[in-house]
């Protein structure tokens, strides 16, 4: 529903071209909505739209809203296909690409799901004008684990700070995508080398969890980034240092770095 406050007028354009049969509908979705009764509420939704085999689905929004269209889109009618239109950061950088799609159990994070790879990723950096700045904070955190992984030009921009990062959004997009997009093509099922973008995250979706979402994803995958390259530098299996670099980065954008203190150690 946020987002549709900022593009009804658009999408009241598309409904009356009558070379489309379409429907729109407009939910507002958190993470925690993000389970297999939202689901459903989807798939009948889609019934009641007449979609067939041959529709697809349009899924307009942040990380949550592309997780559930996806899936939806994978398991309707086993499997049509659904075009990614981001909104957020963590969306454009990390969402929406790859093909995960899912949603969570009351038992943990991601549980259930499906690789449905989108027919084509729409991505406008200026639609990050309307990001509230947390939200816009949160995703910083995906493009910083990017750079880690494979972009130390993007990392060395990402450790200046918030105002050298606003400086130039569609670079900084692309870059960051780049470096997911190149990981993906080679393992597009995560049966190796694609796990290394899951960095910060086996600790941060703990974190979600016991927190009941107070944190956002981009919150908790930071302190998880910082968690878990303390663990590889007590290993011997990274860098000395590369922890506290890390954290400085993380810092310098305005994201936490350690775990609450509200959470019982």
């Amino acid at each position: 529903r946020i987002t549709a406050k900022f593009y009804n007028q658009r999408i009241s354009e598309y409904k009356s071209d009558n070379r489309f049969k379409n429907r729109h509908r407009a939910w507002y979705w958190a993470e925690i909505h993000k389970n297999m009764i939202t689901i459903s509420q989807i798939w009948n939704t889609f019934l009641e739209a007449g979609l067939e085999r041959g529709s697809s689905v349009v899924a307009l929004g942040g990380g949550v809203v592309n997780d559930l269209a996806g899936f939806a889109a994978a398991t309707y009618m086993r499997g049509i296909a659904w075009v990614a239109l981001p909104t957020s950061l963590l969306a454009m950088v990390d969402a929406s690409l790859g093909g995960k799609t899912g949603a969570d159990l009351e038992q943990g994070k991601n549980l259930v799901g499906a690789f449905h790879s989108p027919r084509m990723v729409l991505v406008d950096p200026n639609l990050l004008e309307t990001l509230p700045e947390k939200e816009f904070r949160g995703g910083l955190a995906e493009v910083v684990k990017h750079a880690v992984i494979d972009d130390e030009e993007l990392f060395e921009r990402c450790s200046q700070g918030w105002q050298e990062v606003q400086s130039d959004w569609p670079n900084l997009v692309s870059r960051a995508m780049a470096v997911k997009i190149k990981i993906i093509e080679k393992d597009p099922f995560e049966k190796h080398q694609r796990a290394v973008l899951n960095f910060g995250h086996t600790i941060g979706h703990a974190l979600e969890k016991v927190t009941k979402f107070s944190l956002s994803h981009g919150e908790a995958v930071s302190i998880g980034m910082v968690a878990e390259t303390r663990l590889a530098q007590l290993a011997h299996i990274t860098v000395p240092g590369m922890s506290a670099k890390i954290e400085n980065t993380l810092s310098e954008l305005g994201l936490p770095t350690e775990i609450p203190d509200t959470l019982d150690r």
